[in-house]
């Protein structure tokens, strides 16, 4: 990949309030409300369900925007069906930053857990990330089990490829 390439792939998890993350990832005094601003310096997304964005205040959707870098997004997780207007209303208040999931952008996204074969993975995210580039898409790799071990392997995985 090319330098333009850089920040065309994201790397994130599912949400990024894990009780296991507190001392070995978030420092143990960070406060609660600061932690989605950490986890954007880490990370270039994150997945968030639809039980969990539909059920958040567009006026907390827009802050949580303003916390996070220009290139950070929220992936948002389609709800069945059409969009509400509630939903519409709490996309809009990402702005940019919030990606709605809908089956035409699930074509870029990768999963994995703590059991993902790396070497499949590469395959899969080279296949992809040819894909997703020549279109003009972002590719997003999400832990599904927030495993900070294979999450750091993944990141690892990422540079060794030149993502």
């Amino acid at each position: 990949m090319t330098q333009s390439a850089m920040h065309f792939c994201a790397l994130g998890a599912m949400g990024w309030e894990h009780g296991h993350w507190l001392g070995a990832f978030y420092p143990e005094d960070l406060p609660t409300e600061w932690r989605l601003s950490y986890y954007a310096t880490q990370f270039d997304c994150v997945f968030l369900t639809h039980a969990l964005w539909a059920h958040t205040a567009p006026e907390t959707l827009s802050s949580w925007a303003a916390e996070t870098l220009e290139r950070f997004r929220f992936l948002l997780e389609h709800p069945p069906g059409p969009f509400s207007p509630e939903d519409q209303a709490r996309l809009a208040a990402l702005g940019e930053r919030g990606v709605a999931l809908g089956p035409e952008r699930h074509a870029w996204i990768i999963w994995f857990d703590a059991n993902a074969d790396l070497k499949l993975l590469a395959q899969r995210i080279q296949e992809k990330g040819q894909q997703a580039y020549a279109q003009g898409q972002r590719l997003y790799i999400i832990s599904l089990d927030a495993d900070l071990a294979r999450i750091e392997a993944v990141r690892t995985l990422l540079e060794v490829l030149g993502y």
